[in-house]
């Protein structure tokens, strides 16, 4: 009985980490057409990684952080969130949603590159395969110029370029991370230290650019207001501490299926609450990117 139930608890968990991360594509599209897209983003990060580190501390979890955490917590947070979420940030005023979740999905194809280019690890047959599947995938879905934001269609090959370079830092930062293998710390501690500076930075790159003289709080919609309260509370709060607790009661094959069931959910959400079009050759393109990504993190996991 108690397995039956741990097992509900774990597929309740996925469920909940599918819609809540499957949404943050929707989210952010919603919350730019009231916010400019880096202070938004710097704001959502710092205040989510405020309250991370203040759960640590009362769990008890805090330790004093060394010198070697700090630096990585620095170059990582400046390149997952800084960078990769704040060109995701900025390519959804262009880009649709389920666009942006369906490149996203690139990420374990472009992080095998890194990996082979960086730190030697030549990847097996079956993950170049499945490599030169998602770059086709891509390539298809880079044909799609009709499925521009309307009125932003001059903006498709701007939005395809900082989609890619925010799948490109992710990805350099999933690299900084491994190679410090920082272990010794509570999760909630890691990702509030990395979230904060992380959002610092981007507060201070919003500073340098104008973005505060752009804010009108007089021309928030509701929408975008409520967008950016389930960003900060369920994307990046909720969603973490579900991620986090998953990572230690189930497989990593199992946690890993977000990867893949995300950008449908976004597609979903996507088509159902913003009207975006889902044309034939996307579903071909998310077919053929879902697949890669199973193929090479099948043959990831195992290794």
């Amino acid at each position: 009985m108690n397995n039956q139930n741990q097992h509900l608890k774990i597929w309740a968990g996925l469920i909940t980490l599918y819609i809540i991360w499957g949404s943050t594509y929707l989210g952010i599209r919603f919350v730019v057409e009231s916010f400019p897209p880096m202070l938004i983003s710097g704001f959502r990060f710092f205040l989510a990684g405020f309250t991370l580190l203040v759960f640590s501390i009362l769990t008890k979890k805090y330790q004093k952080p060394s010198r070697k955490m700090i630096v990585t917590n620095i170059l990582s947070g400046f390149f997952l969130l800084t960078l990769s979420n704040g060109f995701f940030t900025i390519a959804a005023k262009w880009m649709p949603s389920s666009y942006s979740a369906l490149f996203s999905a690139l990420g374990p194809v472009i992080l095998v590159i890194l990996l082979w280019i960086f730190e030697g690890e030549k990847p097996q047959k079956k993950v170049v395969f499945g490599a030169f599947l998602g770059i086709i995938g891509v390539g298809i879905l880079m044909s799609l110029k009709s499925l521009a934001i309307d009125g932003y269609e001059n903006y498709y090959v701007k939005g395809i370029l900082t989609l890619f370079g925010a799948v490109l830092f992710w990805n350099v930062g999933v690299v900084i991370v491994k190679k410090a293998n920082i272990t010794e710390y509570h999760a909630t501690q890691l990702a509030g230290t990395q979230m904060i500076l992380g959002g610092l930075l981007s507060l201070g790159i919003s500073f340098i650019i104008g973005d505060f003289d752009k804010l009108n709080l007089h021309q928030v919609t509701p929408k975008a207001a409520w967008a950016f309260a389930y960003l900060l509370t369920f994307g990046s709060i909720i969603g973490f501490l579900v991620f986090s607790w998953l990572s230690k009661v189930a497989s990593p094959t199992l946690v890993a299926t977000y990867t893949y069931v995300n950008p449908l959910v976004a597609m979903f959400l996507g088509w159902l609450l913003a009207g975006e079009k889902l044309h034939p050759l996307m579903i071909v393109s998310g077919a053929i990117i879902i697949t890669a990504v199973i193929l090479i993190t099948s043959v990831s996991r195992r290794s």
